[in-house]
């Protein structure tokens, strides 16, 4: 297959062969905190990965004395022993241990619940998993900003309700860590990859992926863990393979429906 023919489909964040380190567009996950919506694809692509950002706050909070500070979790999605949830309440996986593997799980399956096409097309769906995975106290705030930018998202796409079917919105952890816990209260980074966008030939932003990291804290409520807040920062990107060209639009609609979505932890 021709490389102009794949590079329609699919395309990498990361920095080329010719650029130097450091000097690649910013994470457009935080260029959405900053900016407003504008034209072309690099500004799409930073209002769709504006809603995982969560309320702001700390940008920082991914940095050196973050990572200093942290605890290395488990590589299994970040569920480790006796973390698992115990029931599935509005899709989403709910009733975790009151313990560091309890709030990890939580943390994980709680941005992978806000990363399906579903939570970007349904807005009854959308606000059941924020019932289910926010505190009382930021449930509102946290619906209210999704629920807007979700807006902006959909316009910037172009999306309608006969290409809806057709978006591709997944996130995956590769990694979790614990900056502090409590029976009450816990801080977990984690480390996310993600994919988005629409795999027609007309898309306004063809399919195309990053990586961040999330920190969140949790509160311990109402018998779980629910997220009070919930801030995003550049994730550690890795270099794309040389041997590795991006897949072409039919293939990645092919994949997005062959592929079922990344599993919750545990």
């Amino acid at each position: 297959m021709a490389a102009n023919e794949r590079q329609a489909g699919t395309r990498s964040l990361t920095n080329s062969a010719t650029e130097a380190v450091g000097t690649g567009a910013a994470s457009p996950w935080r260029r959405a905190k900053v900016g407003a919506i504008g034209l072309g694809i690099v500004l799409v692509l930073s209002v769709a990965l504006a809603l995982f950002g969560g309320g702001g706050g700390n940008q920082d909070a991914g940095g050196p004395a973050a990572q200093a500070n942290s605890t290395p979790t488990s590589p299994a999605g970040g569920s480790g022993p006796g973390g698992k949830a115990s029931s599935v309440k509005g899709g989403v996986p709910v009733g975790y241990p009151r313990s560091k593997d309890g709030a990890v799980a939580a943390a994980v399956n709680y941005e992978v619940a806000r990363s399906s096409p579903g939570y970007f097309t349904d807005e009854a769906l959308r606000h059941q998993v924020l019932k289910t995975v926010m505190t009382s106290s930021a449930l509102a705030g946290q619906q209210a900003q999704d629920d807007q930018t979700v807006k902006g998202l959909m316009a910037a796409l172009g999306v309608t309700e006969h290409t809806a079917p057709d978006l591709v919105m997944r996130a995956a952890s590769l990694g979790t860590s614990v900056r502090s816990y409590s029976p009450d209260t816990a801080t977990v980074r984690v480390w996310m990859s993600e994919v988005v966008g629409v795999p027609t030939d007309k898309s306004k932003m063809p399919v195309s992926g990053t990586y961040s990291t999330y920190t969140l804290i949790l509160q311990w409520q109402d018998g779980d863990w629910k997220v009070a807040t919930i801030d995003q920062a550049d994730g550690p990107t890795p270099l794309v393979a040389p041997d590795q060209s991006a897949s072409s639009t039919d293939e990645m609609r092919l994949a997005n429906k062959e592929f079922g979505a990344p599993r919750y932890a545990g």
